[in-house]
Order: C-alpha cells, then sequence, then structure tokens
C-alpha cells in the first residue's frame, strides 16, 4: 500500500520542480497522493506548461515498487517534510528542503549539534585544531555535523569519529557516492554512529551548483556553527551568512593577521562572531543559550567544578606534579607554528633551565627521531598525524 511519503518521494523528483515548487504546489491545498491523481488539464491551471507537461511525463514513468526496492538495497530511505523523523530544526529554516535521503541515522534532536567548517586546503594550524574541536566536542556528547569535503570538514568528522562520538555528512551528491575519495575512511564509518544525509537523489554525481545549496542544511542541523579555518571571500561565507538567517550563532577560532587563511574567521570575529579558544567555549554557549545538553554532561559538568573548587581550597590534599624531564620541557615548547633553536634557548632560560646548544640539539634530534617533531632547517614544529 502506498503512503503519502511515497507520492512525496515521487512528487519531489519532478525534473524542474524543486523543494520551492512542490511547497508552492501543497499550499494551494494539494496533497502530494492528490497532485500525483490529479488529471492532466487541472495540473496545467496549476503549473506552467513546461512545468506540468514535465510532471505529467513523470508520472508515466515512474514506477513505486522499483523505486522502493532501489532505495532498500543501497539501505537509503527517504524521509519527506510530512515525516514524523524530518529533523525538526530544518523545518524551521527559510527555505527548508521538501526531502532528504538518509544512510545510517539522523541527528537525535534531544544532543547538541555543532557544525565544524573550514578551508579545504587549510594550514598545520587548521588541521590541529580541527582535530582538537572534533574530538573534545565528540567527548563531551556533542554531535558533529559537516560536509564531508576534505581539509578542516573531514578531518573534524574523522577525529569525532574516532573519538567513539557521532558525526553526520551533508552531502553535495548522493548519499551512496564518496566524495571526496580522500575521505574513503569517514565515508565507510560514518553511519555506524551516525549518518550521510542528502537532498539530491542516490546516484547524483557531485557538481559544483549543487554545494552552496546543501550548506543551508548543515547550519540548519546545528546548534551552534564553528568556523575553523577559512579565506575571507570563501565558500565557508555561504555557510555563515545562511546560519545567520536562520538566527544560529556563529563562533570563530582566531588565527594570526598574516595568515590568509585566517583572514575570514579574524574577519568574523571583527564583526561580532564568538571567539572560540578552546572547546569549553563552545560547551559554555550551548549551556548557556541552547539548554540542549544532556543530564548526564550536566552532571559531570558539575563534577568537574566542584573538583576544581575543592582543589583549590584544599591544595595540599593533592599530589604535586611530578618533575618533567628536559625531552618534555623542550617538546612542550613546540607547536605547530615553526620555532628556530635561539627561541627555544631562550624560553627554556625565562623557565630557569640551563642548557647548551649541544644538550639542546640532542634532545631535539631524539624528538624528531620519535617522530613528534619535523625539523625544517633551523626551525622545528610540532608532527600531527
Amino acid at each position: 500500500m502506498l503512503t503519502e511519503n511515497d507520492y512525496a518521494k515521487w512528487l519531489f523528483n519532478t525534473p524542474g520542480l524543486g523543494s520551492k515548487g512542490v511547497f508552492g504546489l501543497l499550499d494551494k491545498g494539494y496533497s502530494c497522493e492528490e497532485i500525483y491523481k490529479c488529471p492532466d488539464k487541472e495540473l496545467r491551471t496549476l503549473l506552467t506548461a513546461k512545468k506540468a507537461n514535465a510532471l505529467i511525463r513523470h508520472r508515466q514513468n515512474w514506477n513505486f515498487e522499483l523505486e522502493r526496492k532501489k532505495l532498500e538495497e543501497k539501505k537509503i530511505r527517504f524521509v519527506s517534510f510530512f515525516d514524523p523523523d524530518y529533523p525538526k530544526k530544518l523545518k524551521d529554516i527559510p527555505d527548508p528542503p521538501f526531502g532528504l535521503y538518509v544512510k545510517g541515522k539522523l541527528p537525535d534532536e534531544n544532543k547538541p549539534s555543532v557544525a565544524i567548517i573550514g578551508a579545504r586546503m587549510c594550514s598545520d594550524y587548521g588541521r590541529f585544531m580541527a582535530r582538537e574541536f572534533g574530538r573534545n566536542l565528540s567527548l563531551a556528547g556533542v554531535q558533529i555535523i559537516s560536509g564531508m569535503a576534505r581539509g578542516i570538514d573531514g578531518i573534524s568528522q574523522k577525529a569525532a569519529i574516532d573519538a567513539g562520538g557521532s558525526s553526520f555528512g551533508i552531502l553535495g551528491c548522493g548519499v551512496n557516492i564518496c566524495y571526496p575519495d580522500e575521505n574513503r575512511d569517514v565515508f565507510d564509518v560514518i553511519c555506524n554512529e551516525g549518518g550521510l544525509i542528502s537532498e539530491y537523489y542516490p546516484d547524483m554525481l557531485p557538481m559544483s551548483g549543487l554545494f552552496p545549496q546543501r550548506n543551508r542544511i548543515i547550519s540548519g542541523l546545528a546548534d551552534i556553527v564553528l568556523v575553523v579555518e577559512a579565506r575571507q571571500k570563501s565558500g565557508t561565507q555561504i555557510t555563515v551568512d545562511q546560519a545567520l538567517e536562520q538566527g544560529k550563532e556563529v563562533l570563530a577560532i582566531p588565527g594570526r593577521t598574516t595568515d590568509r587563511l585566517s583572514d575570514g574567521c579574524n574577519y568574523l570575529i571583527s564583526q561580532g562572531a564568538g571567539v572560540a579558544l578552546g572547546t569549553q567555549d563552545v560547551l559554555d554557549r550551548l549551556w548557556g543559550h541552547h539548554g540542549t545538553l544532556t543530564k548526564k554532561q550536566v552532571e559531570e559538568r558539575n563534577k568537574d567544578e566542584e573538583h576544581q573548587d575543592t582543589k583549590e581550597e584544599y591544595p595540599d590534599d593533592f599530589e604535586e606534579e611530578p618533575k618533567r624531564s628536559l625531552e618534555e620541557e623542550i617538546a612542550d615548547m613546540i607547536d605547530i607554528i615553526p620555532i628556530s633553536t635561539s627561541q627555544i634557548m631562550e624560553k627554556l632560560h625565562q623557565k630557569e633551565i640551563d642548557i647548551s646548544i649541544p644538550m639542546l640539539m640532542s634532545n631535539l634530534m631524539e624528538l624528531t627521531f620519535k617522530g613528534e617533531i619535523i625539523q625544517d632547517g633551523v626551525y622545528y614544529r610540532k608532527r600531527f598525524l
């Protein structure tokens, strides 16, 4: 027996109609089933001649049972705007998709969600921050939403999955198409705890014009949009604009003013976006403005705060940190921003650690052999896998 969702899938896939066209027809008081059974003559009074003819041809060629089997074989389901599973967050955005193809799960409405977005061609700094926020937010029980593009998107989603959390990829192609192929490792496992979502029919190949449209779904499913690294004029800005139009809060991670890849983030901050210096900044916003943290997270947060208060009140009850080795001290001074041997030596002196140049070079060489740092001439930077 056919359901309204079956008729909705047929209507949504009418060539040239799209979500706006479907909603326009339904606003005239018809159901999807009624439109399917509507006489040709009546359809031509509801649509332009071109669209009416396309819908009539589409009706003649559509096979409900065949279409149902196609999705079942691919383990994909169609969720229309009227389906109880349709995300409530998307119903409130200015231009909601009429239907979604889903492989895996949809985001849990009772859990907080953060969209992590940024540059495809990102720096070491961007990669590091994407991993840090993706992992730590996931460990805090936050769902990670992104576009599974190369760079910031894929890195943050992989970090979330590796941490045992859930992530959701919003695609500019069919949900059974992995694009780009370098994110195959994410594509293959994301449905275990999360899902792939697209408004485009399965097997639809990626096209440049499809990606800006899907960005409204990324921001729409999120409570907060976090920009990790982006140029001032980039595709990331499209998602930010859509997030602001939807009334979503935007946070940005600041970068050096000389880095062009940080221009977008620094500009957003200058225009009033929130600053995210660490995961806690994002969690505080979720806590303060969205009220979406779970009971378990509330208890863990309170427990951490009580522990901190106790530690400050009774410092003698806590053991002192073990003395750090010279190698650990040196490793701590090296980050993703290249640093010279003279700068390392100066930092050591500031900490009142006396060391000779040969001893410093010996420790740097050992850290390089261990794969913890990378040498580039007289400069060293931390390695992030």
